[in-house]
């Protein structure tokens, strides 16, 4: 039976806000374009597998007009030549960090967490040095610590260790949930920090190249410790025209590469690549920090910028690997710590647990074993 009272002006706006979806809908519906015009209407279960396409509930076929979904952290951009609109994938990943991050925050209150003492430490106080300081005892390093790390993934698996046994929640995926086929995009946010006294999450764009994700993971740090949520796109590893955002990116730059420590090794090693094997960051931080300290001129930048803009764009992450671990990652291994001594001592149930993580019995279980 046709479903003949749906708002045909429905379909014409989700249509608009989601191109993406157009021919996989096209394909799948012969007759969409003679929906759209009042030609002809859906079947009650073509309109249900329609709402999973969107990924809208199914009730939102008959209302007057869509709900508005208000975008919940400011988005600062490093160009920013038109309004922000922020796409689904975006929107429902911001939402899915927030259903983590209340959770956690309700168990580990009926725990009796109290606030973590860095956060929003240094909200009156925009302070570089301060903060720089207070990023080594979170992450616990020393001078020159990243030249004695093997790899950049060694570099970022450690500063996430870090940061998570300090009670800072870390997310990374490249798709939208566990669907594979809602790849996330870079050019729109490389990732996102949800402030909080008590669970503060922050989200990385596992799409990003490795050495771009630990500029963002400090970065969304420094937020934490100014006390402000937002997401950003470091287009180019450039911030925007913005004093908080300026703030975060001089002390992320110069966490990770000291002005002092560049300057010495700048006149032994001259090579990008070396460098950036040094700090374990992008050839791109390199270069910009070259231009910071004026070891190199805004010309020098520029040129070389063009090239590596090109190669930074390619390098992107597999979607292949280990299932269990690719999970372990898109949850975090604090949350799922969290969670799984939750269930333990009866905070929430099991079946929570489940509703929580859209994980089956079986795979949840054998994620718990696959990481304890």
């Amino acid at each position: 039976m046709k479903v003949t009272n749906i708002n045909i002006n429905i379909l014409k706006e989700i249509l608009h806000k989601m191109p993406e979806q157009k021919i996989q809908v096209k394909n799948k519906f012969p007759n969409f374009e003679k929906w759209i015009n009042g030609d002809d209407y859906p079947t009650y279960n073509q309109l249900v597998e329609l709402s999973k396409i969107f990924h809208i509930p199914f009730g939102y076929f008959f209302l007057e007009k869509l709900p508005e979904r208000k975008y919940p952290i400011p988005h600062y951009r490093t160009a920013q030549n038109e309004d922000f609109n922020p796409s689904n994938k975006l929107l429902e990943t911001i939402f899915f960090a927030q259903k983590i991050q209340e959770w956690a925050k309700d168990i580990l209150l009926d725990w009796g967490q109290e606030k973590l003492p860095f956060c929003g430490k240094y909200k009156d106080n925009y302070d570089i040095a301060r903060v720089i300081e207070e990023l080594k005892k979170i992450f616990e390093i020393e001078h020159n610590w990243a030249s004695n790390k093997s790899t950049w993934t060694e570099v970022l698996n450690y500063l996430i260790e870090k940061a998570e046994d300090k009670g800072i929640f870390v997310i990374r995926n490249g798709v939208v949930g566990n669907n594979t086929r809602r790849k996330l995009n870079v050019d729109e946010f490389r990732g996102f920090v949800l402030y909080d006294e008590i669970a503060p999450v922050v989200f990385i764009n596992n799409n990003d190249a490795i050495s771009a994700k630990i500029f963002t993971l400090i970065h969304e740090v420094v937020h934490i410790l100014i006390g402000q949520s937002a997401s950003f796109d470091l287009r180019n590893l450039q911030s925007a025209n913005n004093e908080i955002e300026q703030f975060c990116d001089k002390c992320t730059a110069e966490f990770l590469v000291p002005e002092k420590e560049i300057r010495n090794i700048h006149t032994q090693k001259k090579d990008l690549e070396e460098l950036a094997r040094h700090f374990k960051v992008s050839q791109i931080v390199i270069l910009r920090r070259l231009l910071d300290t004026s070891l190199i001129t805004q010309q020098e930048f520029y040129n070389q910028w063009k090239k590596l803009y090109k190669i930074e764009n390619k390098t992107t992450q597999s979607s292949g690997g280990n299932f269990y671990h690719t999970i372990y990652n898109r949850l975090g291994k604090r949350f799922l710590y969290v969670l799984n001594n939750a269930v333990k001592n009866n905070t929430i149930l099991f079946r929570d647990a489940l509703r929580i993580t859209n994980l089956s019995p079986k795979t949840y279980d054998n994620l718990l074993k696959s990481i304890i």
